[in-house]
């Protein structure tokens, strides 16, 4: 592989310095600089489960140039994601027993044997349920050294504009899987899952989650964006979209629903923001206890594509301004963040070449 020169990869640097700069994104301890920009990047998606963005943001970036015609007109890539699972058995128990856990939580695991879970949620949602309280700190700490899930499958998912197109994409999925082999030879994919939608809609939707992201903590008060982010919007019909905020802990997810309430909150980014007056109708808090704000933040960014001066502007920009501009410009990968993202993406696979 081609190392890109020193010129430029201090240039690239510099720019994912400004980005973490603009989102006023900060180190765990919050004095550390950000060192190597690149690194720390990498470290917090792969930290949060989420290191298939990186390649996410690289298959956009190649989408209107490498991809087939036909799938990159009537398509556009809406997410990656992968599907894992854990199996309670026999050794899980006895490893639970030796950590010498409380005896109705060794219980309550045990009652579990041979079940298979997709997501911690949905193992932890079950223990709670056999043990009819919530999980102590310390049993949420051991099963989070304990549980594995074992990795089933990668998948893309498209946005399509409509059923006909899903179905010709299906009919060619081990083709396009080999493309996106040769183009992305670092990805494993395993399958194409299609999604129909507006495809203008869709990045749009995605911007105005991101500049919402951004500035959360200044267009909602502490008790709300001390608790919650931005991830994404849930279009349940053209003139109907739902705003889904990942919230960090249980706790927050029942405070959030008595004070302020979705209702409350739906209206004050309403007045806050009154572009989102006609995309945002309704409020979703979905609890994700295993993901940082910062890292949702960060995500929900990368994702909407803002370049830096959108991001020092984003207050300026009314809602005919940003749907005229965003109709025009979503399609197009900026240039600033490309060599950033495609400069990630290298730095990945040179790390894997060199190991």
């Amino acid at each position: 592989m081609i190392m890109p020169s020193l010129p430029k990869q201090n240039k690239d640097h510099s720019l994912v310095k400004q980005f973490l700069h603009s989102i006023h994104y900060k180190s765990s301890s919050g004095q550390k600089p950000y060192g190597n920009a690149l690194s720390i990047l990498r470290a917090i998606f792969e930290a949060s489960g989420q290191q298939h963005l990186l390649y996410l943001v690289k298959l956009r970036k190649l989408w209107f140039a490498e991809i087939d015609s036909f799938m990159a007109r009537n398509s556009y890539p809406r997410n990656i994601s992968v599907l894992r699972q854990f199996t309670v058995n026999d050794d899980f128990c006895q490893e639970l027993a030796k950590a010498s856990v409380s005896p109705d939580f060794l219980q309550a695991v045990e009652k579990l044997n041979g079940e298979s879970f997709k997501h911690s949620e949905q193992l932890n949602g079950q223990l709670q349920k056999r043990l009819k309280r919530l999980l102590s700190p310390e049993e949420s700490e051991l099963l989070k050294h304990k549980v594995r899930f074992k990795h089933l499958q990668t998948i893309l998912h498209l946005t399509v504009y409509d059923g006909s197109i899903a179905q010709a994409l299906r009919f060619e999925t081990e083709a396009y899987l080999r493309i996106f082999h040769r183009l992305l030879p670092e990805l494993k994919l395993d399958s194409i899952n299609c999604h129909v939608g507006d495809l203008g809609q869709a990045q749009y939707d995605q911007r105005q989650v991101a500049l919402l992201a951004k500035d959360w903590n200044q267009v909602t008060p502490p008790e709300v964006h001390e608790r919650c982010m931005p991830a994404f919007l849930h279009r349940v019909s053209r003139g109907h979209a739902v705003l889904v905020l990942y919230v960090s802990t249980e706790e927050g997810l029942e405070y959030l629903k008595r004070t302020p309430g979705s209702d409350w909150l739906v209206q004050h980014l309403h007045k806050k923001r009154t572009e989102l007056q006609e995309v945002l109708q309704r409020i979703a808090f979905v609890p994700k206890p295993e993901l940082d704000l910062e890292q949702i933040r960060l995500r929900s960014v990368v994702l909407g594509e803002i370049d830096s001066e959108k991001l020092s502007s984003v207050t300026e920009i009314t809602s005919r301004k940003s749907a005229a501009s965003n109709s025009k410009t979503t399609l197009s990968a900026k240039e600033q963040f490309a060599k950033i993202r495609m400069h990630l993406n290298e730095g990945t696979s040179d790390a894997v070449n060199s190991a």
